[in-house]
């Protein structure tokens, strides 16, 4: 997900049109992920409220575009930028904390889900690790992604002790480029829920 904490202070100018086409596309990507994303939630807590846990948030719009489908959802969201000094008294930022990439700051079953969505792809040398950490903290994980074969991501949660219980592959919220799909072998959307054996 693209990151405010990341870029606030960043962001090179672009023309309008595109900026807006951009937005509008973010926008729409995230409102299909936080529906589909908050189902699975809702079927994992059927009852009360869900402690949620958003892994490399970038901007926390996936966390609250879910808690608008999904309101019994609390949600803490971490990532690895500080947040920018103008962003600090905002209420908004009061669920954000910053974390190394690697040891989730929080303690055994803290969570009833842990989301890792777009974020293991980004961190290779750290996916293994953070899964693990995520399966540490939470009873449930839920991973959305795009860039593994399906028969990768199985030995991943497998080498981490973890089983895929649901597996939601209909799903295409943007077509990565062509050449993309080519060098990274990237031919499925996917939410994997996955639990502890």
């Amino acid at each position: 997900m693209s990151s405010s904490v990341a870029l606030a202070h960043d962001v090179a100018p672009t023309k309008a049109p595109s900026r807006l086409d951009r937005a509008l596309s973010h926008g729409h990507r995230v409102d299909l992920l936080a529906e589909r994303i908050g189902m699975h939630i809702e079927s994992l807590v059927p009852r009360g409220r869900a402690r949620c846990l958003d892994i490399g948030c970038g901007d926390m719009a996936i966390a609250e575009a879910i808690h608008e489908h999904s309101a019994r959802t609390d949600w803490r969201c971490i990532d690895v930028h500080p947040v920018p000094q103008d962003l600090r008294r905002d209420s908004r930022w009061s669920k954000y904390r910053q974390f190394d990439g690697r040891t989730i700051p929080y303690s055994d079953d803290e969570f009833d889900v842990a989301l890792l969505c777009d974020v293991l792809h980004h961190t290779p040398e750290n996916a293994a690790r953070l899964l693990a950490e995520a399966g540490r903290v939470a009873t449930n994980v839920l991973v959305k992604d795009s860039y593994f074969t399906r028969e990768g991501f199985v030995r991943l949660a497998g080498e981490q002790d973890l089983v895929i219980t649901a597996l939601d592959c209909g799903m295409e919220p943007y077509e990565p480029p062509p050449v993309v799909r080519k060098a990274l072998r990237a031919d499925w959307h996917f939410v994997a829920v996955l639990r502890h054996h």
